[in-house]
Order: C-alpha cells, then sequence, then structure tokens
C-alpha cells in the first residue's frame, strides 16, 4: 500500500508548481479543441441520421445529442471564461468528454468504439498519474455500460454469437426478446455472448491504452521533476561559477592606476576567459621600493582546472619572488614545487621580469612563453625573440636562464598570451603575431589602457562572430623614467 501510495504520490514543489500549472492551462486549452470537434461530431451526426444515412431512433439520437451539447457547453463556457488558468478545469474537461464519449458510443456503438479513447489519452496529458488512473478505470466501466445500455435499445450484433457465424448487427427497437427468440436465439446467451466476445476484446484494448496513458503521465511528470533537478543544478553551477569568476578576478591586480603614487611608469592589464573561469594570469607587484615585478602566464587547458593550477602557480611565483632572488631562480624553485605534486600533470607557460625602477633595466626568464614586445620611444612595437626555457611543471629540475634589456625613458614593453596571435575567425584563420604588431602600432604612442583597448577591439572585428576559443590576456607598462 505504501509503495503505491508512492507512486500516485505529486511531487509538486514552489519550484515546479509553475510548470505544472503551465502545463495544465495548456492542456485545458487542448481540452477545448477536442471537446468542440467532440460537439460538431454530434451534431453531423444527427443530421446524418435525419438524412437517413445512419439508422438510429429518432428519439434516442435527439435525445442522447441534445443531452451532450449541453454537457459540453458546460466546461466550453468555464474555459473560456477563465481562458483556462484554472487547474481545477481539467476534471470537469476530462469527466464531462468522458460521460459524451459514452453517450454518443451509446448512439454509434460499432461504429465510434475509438472515441472512448480520448478521455484517456487527454488525461495523460495533465500529467497526472491518478487522473489518468480513474479516467481508465471509468472509460472501461463506461464502455461496459454503454455495451449493455445498447442491448437495452435492442443494438445486438450476431457475429458475437458463435451459433450464426454469417449473422450482421440487426436493430430490433420492439419485441426484442420475442424477435431475437424467433431466430432461434436464447436472449440471455445472446447478451452474454455479445459482451464476452464484443465487450472483453475491447476491455483488452482499453486496458492497454490505459497502461501506455498512466506511463505517459508518469513519464512527463518525472520529466519536469528531472528537469527542475537539473536546472537547480545548472543554477548552482553557475553560481558556483560566478564566485569563483569573482575569486579568480580578484586574484589578479584589477584597480587602475595601481600605483598612483608612483610616476616612474604606469601599468594596465586586462584579461577576458573563454569560459566563466581560465588559467591564463597576469600580476605585477613591488618586489621593494626599487622593483616591480611583471608576470604572464597561461596554465594548460581550461575551465575550472586550469583556474585552480592558475591560482597555485601565481601565488607560489608572487611568494617566491618577494623572498628576493632573480626570475630564472624563481622560476626553477616554482617548477621543482609544482612538479612535486602534479598530479594533474598541467603545466604553465611564464614570462617573469623584474623592472629596476631607478635605471629602466629588466632582467627577465621565459619559461615557453609568447615572445614579448617592446616599443622605444618614438619607434613602433617589435617582437623581442627571446630564449625560451622549458615550461613551468613539465619536469623536476629544470634550470632557466636570465637575460637583459633596457627600457629607456617612453619606452614600452607588451605581453600577453598565445589567445591573442591564436585567436580565430569562422573560417579557421589565427588573428597572428603580424595582425597583433599592427595592432599595437595603430596608436603606438597611447597610454597602456587605450594600447590594449585597441588590439582587444582589432581582436574582436577579427574574429567576429566566432566563439572565443582561448583566454585573451594582455599587460602593457609605459616606462616614464626619472625626472
Amino acid at each position: 500500500m505504501n509503495r503505491l501510495k508512492e507512486y500516485f504520490k505529486i511531487y509538486e514543489s514552489e519550484e515546479t508548481k509553475t510548470v505544472f500549472e503551465e502545463n495544465d492551462y495548456e492542456s485545458n486549452r487542448l481540452s477545448f479543441f477536442v471537446i468542440l470537434i467532440c460537439a460538431v461530431i454530434l451534431i453531423v451526426s444527427c443530421f446524418l441520421n435525419m438524412a437517413g444515412i445512419f439508422t438510429v431512433t429518432p428519439l434516442r439520437m435527439n435525445v442522447l445529442t441534445g443531452m451532450g451539447l449541453v454537457e459540453f457547453s458546460i466546461p466550453l463556457v468555464l474555459c473560456h471564461k477563465y481562458k483556462g488558468r484554472k487547474r481545477w478545469l481539467k476534471y470537469v474537461m476530462v469527466f464531462t468528454l468522458l460521460l459524451v464519449c459514452t453517450q454518443l458510443f451509446c448512439i454509434l456503438n460499432h461504429n465510434v468504439i475509438l472515441i472512448m479513447i480520448l478521455p484517456v489519452l487527454l488525461s495523460s496529458r495533465y500529467f497526472s498519474k491518478g487522473l489518468t488512473v480513474i479516467i481508465s478505470i471509468l472509460s472501461v466501466l463506461f464502455s461496459a455500460a454503454a455495451s449493455v445500455a445498447t442491448v437495452y435499445f435492442g443494438i445486438i450484433d450476431l457475429n458475437f454469437y458463435p451459433r450464426l457465424a454469417d449473422g450482421t448487427s440487426i436493430v430490433v427497437e420492439n419485441g426484442l426478446r420475442s424477435s431475437v427468440t424467433a431466430l432461434g436465439i436464447d436472449p440471455h446467451r445472446a447478451v452474454i455472448s455479445m459482451l464476452v466476445n464484443g465487450y472483453l476484446p475491447r476491455l483488452l484494448v482499453f486496458s492497454v491504452i490505459g497502461f501506455i496513458a498512466v506511463y505517459i503521465a508518469k513519464y512527463g511528470h518525472d520529466m519536469v521533476l528531472k528537469q527542475n533537478e537539473i536546472a537547480r543544478a545548472s543554477a548552482n553551477a553557475k553560481a558556483e561559477l560566478n564566485t569563483a569568476t569573482q575569486i579568480q578576478n580578484g586574484m589578479v591586480p584589477n584597480i587602475f592606476p595601481a600605483f598612483p603614487e608612483r610616476k616612474e611608469f604606469d601599468v594596465y592589464a586586462s584579461m577576458n576567459t573563454a569560459k566563466e573561469v581560465g588559467g591564463d594570469f597576469y600580476d605585477f607587484f613591488l618586489v621593494d621600493e626599487k622593483h616591480l615585478a611583471m608576470v604572464m602566464a597561461d596554465v594548460s587547458g581550461k575551465g575550472v582546472p586550469a583556474a585552480l593550477f592558475m591560482m597555485a602557480s601565481k601565488i607560489l611565483i608572487n611568494d617566491r619572488a618577494l623572498m628576493g632572488g632573480t626570475p630564472a631562480e624563481i622560476l626553477a624553485f616554482v617548477n621543482d614545487r609544482i612538479c612535486s605534486n602534479n598530479q594533474a600533470e598541467m603545466f604553465v607557460t611564464v614570462w617573469l621580469g623584474i623592472l629596476e625602477i631607478d635605471t629602466g633595466r629588466v632582467i627577465a626568464a621565459n619559461a615557453g612563453h609568447e615572445y614579448p614586445a617592446i616599443r622605444r620611444n618614438g619607434g613602433k612595437y617589435e617582437l623581442l625573440k627571446d630564449k625560451h626555457g622549458f615550461v613551468v611543471g613539465g619536469m623536476e629540475g629544470i634550470r632557466y636562464k636570465d637575460y637583459e634589456f633596457t627600457l629607456n625613458k617612453g619606452d614600452s614593453l607588451f605581453l600577453y598570451t598565445d589567445g591573442v596571435p591564436e585567436a580565430t575567425d569562422a573560417a579557421q584563420e589565427q588573428f597572428g603575431s603580424d595582425r597583433m604588431i599592427e595592432a599595437l602600432n595603430i596608436n603606438a604612442e597611447a597610454a597602456p589602457d587605450e594600447i590594449l583597448s585597441t588590439v582587444n577591439n582589432e581582436v574582436n572585428h577579427f574574429v567576429g562572430d566566432a566563439v572565443q576559443f582561448d583566454d585573451l590576456t594582455m599587460l602593457c607598462l609605459k616606462y616614464l623614467g626619472i625626472d
């Protein structure tokens, strides 16, 4: 019994209530049109009978047709009045349809047997298992009552009587018992034979249809619940990703001007992830009052795993840089720490440079990252093709090499991830390093934030409607020197 109660239990929460209500309203409108069509069928049947095409007695046809039209008018009026926006209308609609279909079945017993399927099929559209089961049972009982009623009316199908294989359906309105007896048929056996041979096969058909209808109702009901669970899980995941995005954005410097009190340089950076979170990151921070560290990195992979790896790598680089040492020493230390417990087998490409603020001297190391671009005062941006080391996290014990260059007053440095040159349009053509340099030189003298805005606009114009495939991260520093 408990299992039966559990089967028919309605799992309707506040989240699914609106969905089920809208489904009921749509089903009410469907029921409206089904009932309207059935009313038209009743009227057409009445006219065909008047024309002599059907052989139903006028009294029975007129009475049952009139009753059916009156009964149909009730749900039609209610549905029209409330625009189908009442959930209780489904009971009025389906039960009325069941009643009138039974009456139509009594009028044309052997011709409209399929019409008894309508209430069952329609009830399943409401995704209510209980309603569908009730209507299925009532359809069986009403069809049985209709079969008995037709015998009472005098409709006997002799095909169901085994002694007369060649019999046909006949109508005996008056003197039913004497007429049947005159044919040599026992009236009681005739009725029983008709019910057994005529009604039982219909019962089996109704049972199959009822089972299917209940399954459809249950499947539809469970589908709504499942979709609600998926939507809720998706909303939770989205909320978590939004939080992760906020955390990741908070991990990189995002307040500009970053060092308003320092007049020796101007720095600006941006990061546009391909997903909610990404694996690119930039960083810049003062190691001490005379040195500025600049980091541009790109983690292998995308999404949450890359974001977690990115945060761990950034913290390691930042903490180790504050302890002192050259970029090569810093990267070697970070590489060993990551390789010691890198079960995900991820890696990160890194460009790390330390600017001596007073002189413009930069000591840098490149761990498999993109070439930086440098613009000399009054000139144009060009790639600085430095020597690449191995990626960080790829193999333990790697040693990196430092190299130096000097930024003079008015010079600029541009760092980026591969998402810029590898940005792809709809034709699968990449933006490329040459277009990037051209974009940088559109307004080469501009401030760092304007430089990044120009490059970003050029990339977006090139990509067009194509989906962003990789993270887009850039940093620009303009060295202003000491007056």
